[in-house]
């Protein structure tokens, strides 16, 4: 497994950048080069709840909120997959692998830098490699226009 690191630097408020991110209809919007019509459902947006990125065929990551700290950082712990109605959890080789996803935006003299981190099978870096710059460029996109 390997983590992941991606960085932008985006002319906003982190109150708009937040929004950009965690709105569902921004969310939904910025997602796009993942997959089209990604959106989340959760109880609250609140440190320790369970979160689901669904995808429109119902196929769903679960996830929990482990950390929270209101329009500065969030990270997510992916718990297991839903598909096809069935939940598995993330077993390679006998052993369970914990994936991790976070976003933390930092305030610079003129500008917010936003870096995502996450955990992921070597098989999948090419992948996300090609769509993180491009969902990054759509959240800035979002905040600054």
């Amino acid at each position: 497994m390997k983590t992941l690191t991606y960085k932008i630097e985006i002319q906003a408020s982190k109150d708009k950048i937040w929004e950009s991110l965690w709105d569902k209809d921004n969310y939904t919007k910025w997602t796009k080069p993942f997959s089209e019509g990604l959106y989340f459902e959760t109880e609250s947006f609140s440190e320790g709840s369970e979160i689901r990125f669904v995808a429109p065929s119902g196929d769903a990551m679960i996830s929990k909120i482990v950390n929270l700290y209101s329009k500065e950082f969030v990270a997510f712990e992916h718990l297991s997959m839903m598909q096809n109605g069935e939940i598995s959890s993330f077993i390679e080789d006998g052993e369970a692998n914990q994936f991790f996803e976070s976003y933390r935006l930092i305030e610079n003299e003129s500008s917010i830098t936003l870096i995502a981190q996450v955990n992921t099978l070597e098989s999948e870096e090419k992948s996300m490699d090609k769509t993180f710059p491009k969902a990054l460029q759509i959240v800035k996109d979002l905040s600054e226009n």
